[in-house]
């Protein structure tokens, strides 16, 4: 059986791996709506002086999500990890960013390891987060 990820999630600052690009982040809040296989989250992240907001949908049956000609997305199943993968930029200078999503702790954590390569932005990141609810 799959999990399901539904709740609101705080980042554990301390307990999080964090690459120099991310290092900067101070809080985080997801929120996740699971419901198999329609898979949304919204996010903001924030440092002490910026804050990044994003939002998407995806289903978790890999079905590909073509923005543009460069630009899609799709989210698929590993056991019981969900992972997320954009690509995005131009063919020259490709950006792809791959989000995996775990819950530990019987389901009171949120374990999400981001890893972006290209565009200069290269970064491995491993966030941990607390369910509020």
């Amino acid at each position: 059986m799959k999990p399901n990820f539904s709740g609101d999630y705080v980042l554990d600052r301390t307990a999080s791996r964090l690459s120099a690009a991310g290092s900067g982040i101070a809080t985080a809040v997801l929120r996740l709506e699971h419901d198999e296989p329609r898979f949304y989250c919204s996010a903001r992240f924030a440092s002490a002086t910026d804050a990044i907001e994003f939002a998407f949908e995806r289903f978790t049956d890999d079905r590909a999500v073509i923005v543009s000609e460069h630009e899609g997305s799709r989210c698929y199943w590993e056991d019981d990890v969900l992972v997320t993968e954009d690509r995005m930029g131009s063919p020259e200078a490709p950006v792809v960013m791959i989000w995996r999503y775990g819950l530990t702790d019987d389901g009171r954590r949120l374990e999400a390891t981001e890893r972006m390569r290209g565009g200069g932005r290269d970064q491995d990141n491993v966030w941990e987060f607390e369910r509020r609810s």
